[in-house]
């Protein structure tokens, strides 16, 4: 407070000095009013603060003081209730019989407001028959509804009782059974008019309505009994009626007896009969789908979605129908017919049909056939081409296999590759079953595409197994046929012929899983073309096995007996293998360049000798690199390519094998790896081991370096 006072004198002092700086400032008397002015306005101010505070805090010690004395009665009633709780303990038996005077009572009252039913329930129930024999069906429902509250009433006032008589409930129930059979009765009126729906509702509207009248209250009824037992555990007997349910059930069979109803003349009788049933049933549908659009759904509350549902059931009632028709079976001319038929469904004619289309999306409707039926029935078309197809597929493969064994050669085309006619001859029956199949729906033409798909696979397949065969029975015997060779050309080159015919098939479908499938199947034949070009060099391997077993042998190093037969063998090969189509001739002598590297290998890296000396080395690797020259050229000459040629694989060999100086094997081997990384260290021991000069830890000294 004192630093405060201080501080503010300071203040003063330098506001005073600022107002008299200058002599002709001379209101001071001014001055000294407007701040007496100002710390009397402060002072009022604070006093009225700090009277504000102390009323405040005299009024919160009085509420205080008033909530204490009541907390204290509160308590001291409190304790006057539970002395009031501990004198009722007895009450409850005292109550006992008034509880059951009152229950009584209940269930008297009850009985007097339905007394009226009660006594004359024969009487309403024969009233009730006599009104659903006269057509008034809505009156009838209002008697059965006053029978069966009367009966739920007194049945709820059985319920609520604390001891059940099971007596008494069954002889209530027995005395209003007659209202249980009345309501069937009714029922079954209703059934009768829904089930004639389509011709009434052309010309008494009215009757209709009053159905559905009916029908709505007992379904609102039910919804009610099902609230009242959630709460109650009461549910009247026969409820849930369900009316709802069992009128849409009525409709359904109605509409299936109308699909069923027509009867039409048998095979025998007309051959056409298939023809003109299938044009009643559009007729029959078309004309009901109508009415029920325009006269049915004005009638049924919108719940019901009645125009979708009759579309529905038609669409289920006709794929019942026409699965019976195809169960009983069908002929060639009446499956066309009906797949046509089928194909019009969702057109203009019927379903597609401009007066429904506003309120019908056909492109929601499921099939009307399932994929089973309608695979099936397209092979039940088919079931004879097919068998032809499959029959003389069969015997093309058996006359082309036969052929192979002739003593002639194979034909040629006019750019001299040999080939026979069997891919010509197979596509052009493909091509002929496929015009067929477009004659009646491009979706049928695409099912056939998949079924030749199908049949091409499995001919694949065969004749893979033909040309296996034709293989075996060969190695048996070598000397026959004699054209073996060529005729293994010609299957070659039809291989490609299958993938060109397959490639076009192809492009005129337009499915993309069938044009894959034909695409795999083209795949699969150059598949079965490179595996006859296999075998194709099995009869050259064959001839050259004693020469390539004789290679790093001893004998190997002064003789070129081994080399020259082979030059000379695949020379000789090759001549029949001009023949083939050029994708197969490259392939064919880049796989036999292939496999003499590999035998040469094998040789090297069999341990077949072990080069002692380094002049055995040095005169082992030069022949290699001599050898290596050689076939480099001939196959170089015979068919050139644009890869590396796998005879460049010999030369790191050689260079291993004549290696002088064995402290630079670590580095010579590494060039190797570098080269060819899928070397192994097995074979680079085998390597040294050929050499002779390397022990096993030398060897596997050099393999970790």
């Amino acid at each position: 407070m004192i630093k405060a006072e201080s501080e503010a004198q300071e203040r003063a002092i330098k506001q005073v000095s600022a107002m008299l700086q200058r002599p002709d400032q001379d209101k001071v008397e001014q001055y000294k009013r407007r701040v007496a002015r100002k710390k009397a306005s402060v002072e009022a101010r604070l006093k009225a603060a700090v009277q504000s505070q102390l009323d405040g805090v005299k009024t919160g010690l009085y509420q205080m003081t008033e909530a204490l004395n009541e907390v204290k009665q509160i308590k001291n009633h409190l304790v006057d209730v539970d002395d009031m709780y501990l004198s009722c303990g007895s009450l409850s038996d005292k109550m006992r019989d008034i509880k059951d005077i009152s229950a009584q009572h209940r269930q008297l009252a009850t009985a007097m407001e339905n007394l009226k039913h009660i006594f004359g329930v024969p009487e309403e129930v024969a009233k009730a028959r006599d009104l659903i024999k006269d057509g008034q069906l809505l009156q009838a429902h209002k008697v059965l509804t006053d029978l069966e509250s009367s009966r739920d009433d007194l049945l709820y006032e059985q319920h609520r009782l604390d001891n059940q008589s099971e007596s008494d409930i069954k002889q209530l129930q027995a005395y209003f059974s007659e209202a249980a059979a009345l309501s069937d009765d009714l029922a079954d009126s209703l059934w009768k008019v829904l089930s004639k729906t389509i011709s009434i509702v052309r010309k008494d509207s009215a009757s209709l309505v009053t159905v559905l009248r009916i029908v709505e209250r007992e379904q609102r009824a039910d919804m009610k009994m099902q609230e009242q037992e959630s709460h109650s555990g009461f549910l009247p007997p026969g409820r849930p009626k369900r009316w709802r349910e069992k009128s849409m059930e009525t409709l359904k069979r109605a509409v299936e007896d109308r699909v069923e109803s027509d009867v039409y003349d048998t095979r025998e009788q007309d051959k056409m009969w298939l023809v003109r049933h299938l044009e009643i049933l559009r007729r029959s549908v078309l004309d009901d789908l109508r009415v029920v659009k325009f006269l049915g759904v004005p009638c049924f509350p919108p719940v019901y979605n009645i125009f979708e549902q009759f579309v529905h059931w038609y669409h289920m009632a006709l794929s019942n129908h026409l699965q019976s028709l195809i169960s009983d079976g069908l002929e060639g001319n009446e499956i066309i017919s009906l797949l046509t038929w089928l194909n019009q469904y969702t057109g203009p004619d019927l379903m597609g049909h401009v007066e429904l289309a506003s309120s019908l999306d056909t492109n929601k409707l499921p099939p009307l056939l399932d994929d089973s039926v309608s695979e099936s029935l397209m092979q039940t078309y088919f079931e004879t081409t097919h068998t032809n197809m499959l029959s003389w597929m069969s015997k093309s493969l058996e006359q082309d296999s036969a052929d192979w064994m002739r003593e002639e050669e194979p034909e040629t085309d006019v750019d001299g590759y040999h080939r026979t006619s069997l891919p010509v001859i197979l596509f052009q029956m493909i091509q002929q079953t496929m015009q067929v199949a477009k004659t009646i729906s491009e979706a049928l033409k695409q099912r056939v595409f998949g079924v030749c798909i199908e049949e091409l696979n499995k001919f694949v397949r065969s004749y893979a197994e033909a040309i296996v065969s034709y293989k075996e029975e060969h190695f048996k015997d070598r000397e026959l046929p004699h054209y073996y060779t060529l005729y293994m050309v010609a299957a070659t080159n039809n291989c490609e012929a299958f993938a060109d015919f397959a490639l076009k098939l192809a492009c005129l479908c337009s499915k993309s899983n069938i044009q894959i499938r034909f695409t795999l199947s083209c795949f699969e034949m150059t598949n079965v073309a490179h595996a006859t070009c296999g075998y194709l060099l099995d009869e050259v391997f064959v001839d050259l096995k004693p020469h390539f077993d004789s290679i790093f042998q001893r004998s190997w190093l002064n003789d070129r007996t081994a080399v020259e037969t082979i030059c000379v063998t695949v020379e000789d090969y090759y001549s029949d293998y001009v023949h083939l189509k050029p994708q197969f001739f490259t392939w064919i002598m880049e796989q036999a360049e292939r496999r003499v590297v590999v035998e040469y290998l094998r040789g090297a890296l069999g341990r077949r000798i072990k080069l002692s000396n380094a002049a055995d080395r040095l005169k082992a690797g030069e022949k290699l690199l001599q050898e290596q020259q050689m076939l480099s050229s001939l196959f170089g000459r015979l068919a050139s390519s644009n890869v590396r040629s796998p005879c460049e694989a010999l030369i790191p060999i050689a260079e291993v094998i004549k290696l002088q100086d064995k402290s630079m094997m670590p580095l010579e081997l590494s060039g190797l790896v570098n080269k060819y990384n899928d070397a192994s260290i097995e074979q680079m021991q085998a390597l040294l081991a050929m050499r002779g000069d390397f022990s096993a830890s030398e060897a596997k000294e050099v393999m970790l370096e």
